[in-house]
C-alpha cells in the first residue's frame, strides 16, 4: 500500500476522531496538510503533552492486542491534561512502523485510537508516519483547553498539607506481572484489564482542580512513590507516608505472584490514579465534597496517604508501621 493510501485508510478509520469533514469547533484544518489549523477557545490557556507506547518499552505483542495499545496511547496522554485540572481536545500522532510490520496491525491501533478518542472527545488533527527498525513506536502530541488561573501544578504543596490518592492503585502493576510470571489469564483478568486498558480520571481531575482547597496534583503514571517524591521535590518539602492503601484484591494478586502488596502499590506504575494535595485548613470540607460530589457513582477509592512535615531538602518518610521498608521510587525511563 502506497503511503497516501494508507493515509486514507487510517483517516478514513478515524472517521470522526478526526472531523471526519464535518465541521469541528476549534479545527480549520485537520489531516492531509503540513499542519493542523487550531483555534483555542475565548479565555482559555493551552495545555501540552506529549507520550507514547513503544514495542518491546511500553508493550509486547503477545501480551497485548493492537487495538488496546492504540487506546494506550491516547489514555495516558489524556491522564496528564486531566491532571492539570484541564479538558483535552486536538491531537496529532507520529507512528514508526518496523520493516515488514502488518499493515493490519497498525490499522487496528488506529481503530483503538480512534475509540479512546472518541470516548474522551478527542479530535486527532494530524499525524506522521514512518519506517522505524527497532518496532512499532508510536508518539501522541494532545492539547488541552484550561481556564486561566485554574491549573494545579505540582509544586502548591506547604507545612501540614494532606496528600490524598483518588483512584485503585496496584492494579496494572498486578497484570504486568502476571503477564511476565505466565500465571492463570482467569485469577488476573481484571488487573490485566488495567495493564491493557488504563482509564484516564477526566472527570475527577478537572473537578478536584476546581475545589478551592487543592492545591496540588499528578498522576501516578510511574508508580506512587515516584509521584509523591516529584511533589516533594517540586514544592520543596518533605513528606511523611502514613499508609499505602492496599486493596483485598490487590492482597489476593500479590500472594499469587509472590509479592508484597505494599510494593505493589508503592512502586506499580501505569495505574494512572491522581495524587492530590489538600490545604490542611481545608481538608474537613474537602472530604465532605469528595463523598458527596466528587466520589458520587464511581468505583474510584479515596485514600489519605501522608502529610506534609516542613519546607526544605526534598524528602519522603515512611510513618509507624511502615518503616524500613526498601522499596524503589518507582518506574525510571532512564535506568
Amino acid at each position: 500500500m502506497k503511503e497516501h493510501e494508507l493515509i486514507a485508510e487510517l483517516s478514513r478509520i478515524l472517521g470522526s476522531s478526526s472531523g471526519g469533514g464535518a465541521p469541528v469547533t476549534g479545527l480549520g484544518v485537520g489531516i492531509g496538510d503540513d499542519c493542523a489549523l487550531i483555534s483555542p477557545p475565548p479565555g482559555c490557556d493551552l495545555l501540552v503533552t506529549t507520550d507514547s507506547q513503544r514495542e518491546g518499552v511500553h508493550f509486547r505483542w503477545e501480551w497485548i492486542d493492537p487495538f488496546s495499545v492504540g487506546r494506550r496511547l491516547v489514555a495516558v496522554n489524556v491522564s496528564d491534561i486531566v491532571s492539570k485540572g484541564g479538558r483535552p481536545a486536538f491531537s496529532v500522532v507520529a507512528a514508526g512502523l518496523p520493516p515488514g510490520d502488518p499493515l493490519g496491525r497498525l490499522t487496528e491501533v488506529y481503530r483503538g485510537i480512534a475509540e479512546e478518542s472518541r470516548h474522551y472527545r478527542v479530535v486527532v488533527a494530524g499525524g506522521d508516519i514512518s519506517r522505524n527498525p527497532g518496532g512499532m513506536s508510536l508518539v501522541m502530541t494532545l492539547l488541552g483547553w484550561i481556564p486561566p488561573g485554574t491549573f494545579v501544578g505540582r509544586g502548591g504543596l506547604g507545612p501540614e498539607d494532606c496528600l490524598y490518592l483518588v483512584g485503585r492503585p496496584g492494579r496494572a502493576r498486578s497484570g504486568l506481572l502476571s503477564l511476565e510470571k505466565g500465571l492463570d489469564e482467569t485469577l488476573f483478568s481484571e488487573a490485566r484489564a488495567a495493564f491493557r486498558r488504563p482509564r484516564a480520571l477526566s472527570r475527577e481531575g478537572p473537578l478536584l482542580a476546581s475545589f478551592p482547597g487543592v492545591v496540588s496534583m499528578t498522576d501516578t503514571s510511574d508508580g506512587l512513590g515516584r509521584s509523591l517524591w516529584e511533589l516533594a521535590r517540586a514544592s520543596r518539602v518533605t513528606i511523611n507516608v502514613e499508609s499505602i492503601p492496599v486493596s483485598e484484591e490487590v492482597r489476593r494478586w500479590a500472594e499469587a505472584l509472590g509479592e508484597d502488596p505494599g510494593e505493589l502499590v508503592w512502586t506499580g506504575g501505569e495505574d494512572y490514579d491522581l495524587l492530590v494535595g489538600v490545604s490542611s485548613r481545608e481538608e474537613e470540607a474537602f472530604l465532605r465534597w469528595a463523598r458527596a460530589e466528587l466520589l458520587a457513582g464511581s468505583s474510584e477509592g479515596l485514600f489519605r496517604i501522608g502529610q506534609v512535615r516542613e519546607r526544605g531538602n526534598p524528602e519522603v518518610f515512611f510513618g509507624p508501621g511502615l518503616e524500613g521498608n526498601a522499596w524503589g521510587a518507582g518506574f525510571e525511563h532512564t535506568g
